[in-house]
């Protein structure tokens, strides 16, 4: 039995999916699987995968379903006792299992190794930007003494790229949500749960590259966003969160509401402001960022001002 499950979720990659088996199969850490779950793609994108001779390496055929569904029936049939996510058009560097697992088996309090990474096509190392924020390399739980900028930006890192997690605690939550083919925000409902519950081991090096140019919740509606499920269906989250942290949680949802918000009112959607902000008022909390929002709600006319300031400092 191998020690790692690796399972990747495939719908319409064709173009990506070999470099991402790739980079599996070029890790230094070799006691692993490779469980690709081909999501009803249309494209020839199974069929390069049903190419490599390499007994690592097993495809498994579904109706599509959405990305959580996929992970899911991946986990079903994974055999390690931990399990790593690899979206099919990411790549890992060689180093992301052997550092991971050196990580959870060095510091066994921990149940999740995260990694940072790089960006886009000019491949920005996104460390940087975490550091900054107030994360440091290590084991770390989370606690009320967190700072807002901390609280805001550690989620980041939990990517479903990013992770090295003990089997036991992926099934504990569930795995990832997968109601109504949920194609946006099923991955960070899971991970918020662990955020809020678990020992999280963080590498503040770059280990996997995360190409946004071939993902598509880079172009994800504002629509979308709002209904993503960590903000409607948070009956789950809430049940499973320690009560101490209950208020921490309600503070991170309203950061991300509050955001949304200030994006709706951007666009001219003041209805969904208004729904926002009824069903996360601890919003109202971040003063100044709040203020922003409620001077755009009294003075709209200000919208376009802004909006062309804005459209010429980036020129």
């Amino acid at each position: 039995m191998k020690t790692i499950s690796v399972i990747i979720p495939l719908y319409n990659k064709v173009r990506y999916i070999r470099r991402a088996l790739d980079s599996v199969l070029k890790q230094t850490y070799k006691d692993f699987e490779i469980i690709v779950i081909d999501d009803g793609s249309s494209d020839a994108g199974p069929a390069i995968v049903k190419g490599y001779r390499d007994n690592k390496v097993k495809l498994i055929r579904q109706r599509n379903a959405g990305p959580g569904a996929a992970r899911n029936r991946g986990l079903a049939e994974s055999k390690g006792s931990f399990v790593s996510f690899l979206d099919a058009d990411d790549e890992w560097m060689p180093e992301f299992l052997e550092k991971c697992i050196t990580a959870l088996n060095n510091n066994p309090d921990c149940d999740v190794a995260a990694a940072a990474y790089y960006l886009g096509t000019n491949r920005k190392d996104i460390s940087t930007e975490f550091r900054r924020r107030g994360m440091n390399d290590g084991a770390w739980k989370l606690s009320n003494e967190i700072s807002d900028s901390e609280l805001k930006h550690s989620i980041y890192i939990l990517h479903s790229s990013s992770t090295l997690c003990k089997k036991n605690i992926i099934e504990k939550y569930g795995g990832f949500y997968a109601k109504d083919n949920c194609k946006l925000g099923e991955d960070y409902y899971l991970w918020l749960q662990i955020m809020f519950n678990h020992n999280i081991f963080r590498i503040l090096k770059p280990l996997w590259w995360f190409h946004i140019e071939a993902s598509e919740c880079g172009s994800a509606s504002l629509h979308n966003q709002i209904r993503q499920p960590f903000l409607t269906d948070i009956e789950q989250i809430k049940k499973n969160c320690p009560e101490i942290l209950l208020p921490l949680m309600e503070r991170w949802l309203s950061q991300y509401a509050l955001r949304l918000a200030q994006e709706c009112m951007y666009n001219g959607e003041s209805r969904q402001v208004e729904n926002l902000i009824n069903r996360f008022p601890a919003m109202k909390t971040f003063h100044w960022e709040y203020f922003k929002l409620k001077t755009k709600i009294l003075m709209p006319q200000l919208i376009p001002v802004v909006r062309l300031i804005k459209q010429q400092l980036c020129q």
